[in-house]
């Protein structure tokens, strides 16, 4: 369903890459097909190549807030293409970013923008990204929603995925239909978004009968699986229950 053009989400893409060894190899970027896939639309697309940690978080920190000057009406959507895992993601240089560190880089983006911060993640396990969210203080969230894949995608059903979600919701489409739209178009069913009131929500109940100690080892348990873990089946319930 389409809302009016009066109320269509304003955005600009906002591309971090951190090619693999066997893309850059290939030449293979992730950015380059979506950049001419969101222009059609005329939606500003940027992407910025991070190889290291440092380049990483000069694209977050510093890079973001510039294009954001240049594109004052709209809403920043924080796309990031790398590899990962149910820990975070791996940058080219083999360096990793944990979700915890990942939180604090996005997090002040979020408070700039009032809440309204969209993440996707393009990646192996992207959606383990929603343990940003899932803490059991009072702090602020990271994000307004996530979309990312529990599995592993091939690089051709992120990047179709990818593109027929910036598709619709240019058109108008709420975030939900457009990421179930993408199951299909990519054919992969494990494309999911949450919000990250749904993610602490759903942590908080996972532990609300378990002391943390018991929290922690099951969790521990359930990373060494490669089965979508508890928490995402719980928060894949909670996507169902969304208008």
């Amino acid at each position: 369903m389409a809302d009016t053009e009066e109320s269509k989400f304003k955005f600009f893409v906002y591309i971090v890459e951190s090619p693999s060894s066997v893309d850059l190899y290939h030449k293979r970027s992730e950015s380059d097909l979506l950049r001419q896939a969101i222009n059609l639309n005329l939606i500003p697309c940027i992407d910025r190549v991070a190889i290291s940690r440092e380049a990483f978080e000069a694209a977050i920190r510093v890079g973001l807030y510039e294009e954001m000057k240049k594109f004052p009406g709209l809403i920043p959507v924080i796309h990031i293409s790398a590899h990962g895992f149910c820990d975070g993601i791996q940058l080219s240089n083999g360096e990793i970013i944990e979700w915890a560190q990942l939180r604090e880089l996005v997090k002040p983006v979020n408070e700039a923008l009032k809440g309204s911060l969209l993440i996707c993640m393009s990646s192996c396990e992207g959606y383990s990204g929603s343990r940003m969210a899932m803490t059991t203080s009072e702090d602020e969230y990271p994000f307004f929603a996530l979309v990312g894949n529990v599995g592993k995608p091939t690089w051709s059903e992120t990047a179709i995925g990818f593109a027929t979600f910036y598709h619709l919701i240019s058109k108008g489409n709420f975030i939900i239909d457009s990421v179930e739209a993408m199951q299909v178009a990519s054919g992969n069913a494990d494309f999911y978004v949450t919000t990250a009131e749904q993610s602490r929500q759903a942590y908080l109940e996972f532990i609300e009968n378990l002391d943390s100690q018991e929290a922690q080892t099951e969790l521990e348990q359930d990373v060494q699986n490669e089965e979508p873990s508890r928490l995402a089946k719980l928060l894949e319930l909670s996507n169902e229950q969304q208008p």
